[in-house]
């Protein structure tokens, strides 16, 4: 007969209660908790390796979107010059880019010029995103609409937004929309919907696009994009 262990259990108030375990069932009780001590440390390596990967993964996707970001807006910037190159008459931007002496006593014929920099003027601090812009007329006034997003998630970010009308020889004009819808302070993400009169010395169909800034409290210009109104216009 093998050798057998007796497990005693002892409760106040009641009888003893005795366990015969042979060696076999106590190295088995044993070697499971061994094995479940490595399958927790097993565990917890595997998820902290995980968790590593998952950060550098992500930080990866948010470098190819700023890449991505940059590339469709140097894009953009390109399709708007060669809208505006499209717009004007061969002849006349040969006036605007030849430097062409004028002889005394000769009858000047001024051609406007159109500063390109100024028309296309471009900024972004990638504190807040601008998305989804939309432009409806309505008789004599024009309702806009876009998505404004805060980059920095970390802290609120307030300011107000301005808009600026283009025309196709490349003068701006601002308007006067409801500082209530042009102000915010979001923490991640806002709709913004305001509605101007178109000004009476504008004629709609001279329009070339929007200007849409974005600046802080402080009067920090964060964000500025022209948008052509074959983009945004519905």
């Amino acid at each position: 007969m093998g050798t057998k262990y007796n497990v005693l259990f002892m409760r106040d108030n009641d009888t003893v209660k005795r366990y015969r375990l042979s060696p076999f069932w106590l190295q088995l009780l044993f070697w499971f908790v061994i094995l479940l001590g490595i399958c927790a440390v097993g565990g917890a390596w595997a998820g902290y390796t995980f968790w590593d990967q998952n950060t550098v993964l992500r930080q990866e996707k948010i470098e190819l979107q700023k890449n991505l970001n940059a590339a469709s807006v140097q894009l953009e910037r390109l399709e708007n010059v060669n809208k505006i190159l499209d717009s004007y008459d061969p002849n006349e931007l040969q006036l605007l880019l030849a430097a062409v002496p004028v002889e005394e006593k000769r009858v000047e014929t001024t051609a406007q010029t159109v500063d390109l920099n100024k028309l296309l003027f471009y900024k972004n601090l990638m504190r807040a995103g601008v998305e989804n812009v939309k432009l409806r007329k309505s008789g004599g006034s024009l309702a806009l609409s876009f998505d404004l997003n805060n980059l920095q998630t970390s802290s609120a970010l307030s300011g107000f937004a301005r808009v600026e009308l283009i025309e196709n020889n490349g003068s701006g004009l601002s308007v006067k929309a409801n500082s209530n819808d042009m102000s915010f302070h979001i923490q991640r993400f806002k709709v913004v919907r305001t509605r101007f009169a178109l000004p009476s010395s504008v004629d709609f169909k001279d329009l070339y696009g929007i200007r849409l800034m974005i600046s802080t409290n402080k009067d920090e210009l964060i964000f500025s994009e022209v948008y052509p109104l074959s983009r945004v216009l519905n």
